[in-house]
């Protein structure tokens, strides 16, 4: 019989005994090892990662590439600097970058601007900005096709606090000119009895400068006098001037520049003066029992100039002599002769009168040359005015007339040991020649035919009737008139110019007879015209039509040259080895047309029609044949 106990199945086999603790054990040992894997693998990912991490990342580069920036100078934190780079593909684009040298990598680079290589692969780029703090930096640049150029490493100083201010540099001594009085006065220390009605400019010119100023100019309107022996510094220069303007003044200290001044705006004065009235006492009553000084008319006006001669500077009668004299113009040189039997040598005086015939409406320039004082008239108007004690000199005037008979007045008396007399007449134009009609439409009798003077700068041909003594002109409509300019203007350079005309009411501008597209609008009102041509080099026709109709009337005209000339290519010319012909007679050089006179073919006019109060006229601006007086 066995004394083993059946199983649970009812067997009666043997049974086996287990520790019910050991599996446990197997498990716990196995989550140990588990543990410790994953332990060890995070150890082995940090050190692997932290090592990484230590290592530079350097930013890609294209295959082959040798691009580089490079710094010009040395960089200041927050600072405006300069590179230059090369070796990069011409063309592409390029950013500048800087990044720390401390821990670089690519993801740290910052992007300080962009520019574009040149046709070599350079370039250089002068706006950047320095990183904002100092320190150690890597610069690069990344070229959209040639990829990063190498590291270059730089160094960012620290701005300083408060910059080196420069040593001041000594200021070079020179003088200032500058113009300190105007006025309008008589001229001192003359006789009452002939300057009576003499005024004339005084200018005091005073050297405010720390230097001495050399001899200089002082200029007043046409006359020029000279400051021999300069100014030393505070000393003024006092001259007087015959004869003023009505309108403004233009007076210059250095005109032509011979003074290197400090200060060259204070030089001038332009503008108008008081003029002041003369007292009653300033003129003295004619002697006792003595015609008062007026001339007498010329007994025979077809013989030319008639003169009557007194003994004292004054003019005042008797009449020690007359005499008749070959006109119509005057030239006499007495020297230091007696005028004639009866006359003193010295301290004597004259009244010349002629009856002339000007055969135009035009502008007439009076040319007189004088060695002592002297006054012209024409019709009673003063146009020359030397009544002052003065060597020998040569004034001009100009003076527009209207065709006719005119009376001619010359007063003059004897100043130094020899006395001179001459006086001549031209047409002339040295400005724009113009022709104002009393009517809106350039048509009718000219009423006043005379030289508009240009406006600055070169070419001298700018017209602008701002500039002009008067306008319009005595005897012209202040309004409802219009006016023909015409012109020669020099261009020194060939191209393509733009013109501009700022007009009310209406205008064209015409350039060798063709009018200049865009530039004819005869509408009212204010306006402004533009318009472009080509022209050659040389002298070109000008001619501005003007029509006003009511209100304001003005004008202005400027130019440039916007096109500068092309540069010829010359084709050599090829080697004949061909018996040579004979050389031909040169064609003639063609010949600048001549600005139209008043017998020429008329140029356009405008027709035009007055503004009424219930429309606005656009005049039909075909151009029509209109003689031209």
């Amino acid at each position: 019989m066995n004394n083993y106990p059946q199983n649970g199945l009812g067997s009666s086999a043997p049974a086996v005994l287990i520790d019910s603790s050991s599996s446990s054990r197997y498990v716990l040992v196995g989550v140990g090892v588990v543990m410790g894997l994953v332990v060890l693998c995070a150890l082995t990912f940090f050190v692997l990662s932290q090592a990484l991490g230590r290592q530079e990342v350097l930013p890609t580069r294209a295959p082959g590439s040798t691009a580089r920036v490079e710094p010009n100078g040395p960089l200041i934190a927050g600072a405006a600097f300069s590179v230059r780079g090369l070796g990069f593909q011409p063309g592409e684009a390029v950013e500048i970058l800087a990044a720390p040298a401390v821990g670089f990598s690519s993801s740290a680079l910052q992007k300080l601007g962009q520019t574009f290589a040149g046709p070599d692969g350079s370039f250089q780029k002068d706006d950047l900005i320095a990183p904002g703090a100092g320190g150690q930096y890597y610069l690069t640049a990344r070229g959209s096709s040639s990829g990063f150029a190498r590291l270059t490493p730089v160094t960012v100083s620290e701005q300083s606090a408060s910059p080196p201010t420069p040593s001041p540099t000594p200021e070079e001594a020179l003088p200032d000119l500058v113009v300190e009085g105007v006025t309008i006065e008589l001229e001192s220390g003359s006789s009452c009895a002939y300057v009576s009605t003499q005024l004339g400019v005084r200018v005091v010119v005073r050297n405010i400068g720390p230097a001495p100023a050399g001899p200089f100019l002082i200029q007043v309107n046409n006359q020029q006098q000279p400051v021999p022996n300069g100014l030393l510094p505070g000393e003024v220069a006092v001259k007087w001037f015959a004869g003023y303007a009505s309108g403004p003044n233009l007076v210059i200290a250095d005109p032509t520049g011979l003074v290197k001044d400090r200060q060259r705006d204070n030089n001038q004065f332009n503008a108008p003066l008081p003029i002041p009235t003369l007292p009653a006492t300033c003129t003295p009553p004619p002697p006792a029992n003595t015609p008062a000084p007026t001339s007498t008319p010329n007994p025979n006006p077809s013989r030319g100039w008639y003169v009557q001669y007194f003994g004292n500077p004054d003019l005042v009668p008797p009449v020690l002599l007359d005499q008749n004299l070959a006109g119509p113009f005057l030239n006499v040189n007495w020297g230091t002769s007696a005028p004639g039997p009866g006359v003193p040598r010295n301290n004597w005086s004259a009244i010349f009168n002629a009856e002339v015939l000007f055969p135009s409406t035009d502008n007439y320039q009076f040319v007189l040359t004088v060695d002592g004082g002297v006054r012209v008239f024409v019709d009673e108007q003063l146009i020359i005015n030397q009544w002052f004690s003065s060597g020998l000199r040569t004034v001009t005037a100009d003076v527009a007339l209207t065709a006719g008979q005119r009376n001619v007045r010359i007063e003059y008396y004897k100043a130094s040991p020899a006395a001179r007399l001459a006086l001549s007449w031209r047409v002339n134009y040295s400005g724009w020649e113009a022709r104002y009609y009393n009517t809106p439409n350039l048509t009718g009798p000219v009423i006043v035919k005379r030289d508009d003077p240009p406006s600055p700068p070169n070419p001298p041909g700018f017209l602008n009737t701002a500039a002009f003594a008067s306008w319009p002109p005595p005897g012209v409509n202040p309004f409802n008139f219009s006016v023909d300019w015409r012109r020669r203007v020099d261009f020194a350079v060939a191209g393509s110019y733009i013109f501009t005309m700022t007009v009310d009411d209406g205008a064209r501008l015409l350039i060798d007879g063709q009018i200049v597209p865009g530039m004819d609008d005869f509408s009212v009102g204010p306006k402004t015209l533009v318009g472009a041509r080509a022209l050659s080099a040389g002298p070109h026709s000008f001619q501005v039509q003007y029509a006003n109709y009511t209100g304001p009337a003005s004008l202005n005209l400027v130019w440039a040259l916007v096109t500068p000339p092309a540069t010829p290519t010359l084709t050599p010319t090829p080697t004949s080895t061909a018996t040579p012909s004979p050389t031909a007679t040169p064609s003639p050089t063609p010949t600048s047309t001549p600005l139209p006179t008043d017998t020429a073919t008329p140029s356009p006019s405008p027709t035009l029609v007055p503004p009424t109060e219930t429309s606005t006229p656009t005049p039909d601006v075909t151009p029509t044949s209109t003689p031209t007086p």
